[in-house]
């Protein structure tokens, strides 16, 4: 990986620079291919020119099945902290906090 790219905001934007091979040492791996999607969808360049988003639009009808065949309880929010100023006995020094 290449470090040298620093960005206008003091980033670095990084690139392989080497191919890398499969672990058993048998195939290279080809670069740019990624992760397969789990749902399949084409996203038509005239109606994202549009406003829609159908693997937006998918993944939200996909999650609301989920949610429905599948939900999950929202867990009750502990005690809220007590977080009041309290002085010491002796001296009138506050508490320390850590």
């Amino acid at each position: 990986m290449s470090a040298s790219n620093v960005l206008a905001d003091r980033g670095i934007a990084t690139a392989a620079e080497l191919g890398v091979f499969s672990p058993d040492g048998k195939k290279w791996l080809i670069e740019g291919h990624g992760v397969d999607p789990d749902i399949v969808v084409d996203n038509l360049p005239n109606a994202t020119f549009n406003g829609q988003d159908l693997q937006l639009e998918t993944a939200i009808q996909y999650l609301r099945g989920m949610i429905k065949e599948k939900p999950v309880p929202v867990p009750a929010a502990p005690p809220y902290p007590d977080k009041r100023y309290t002085r010491s006995a002796g001296g009138g020094k506050a508490a320390s906090i850590r």
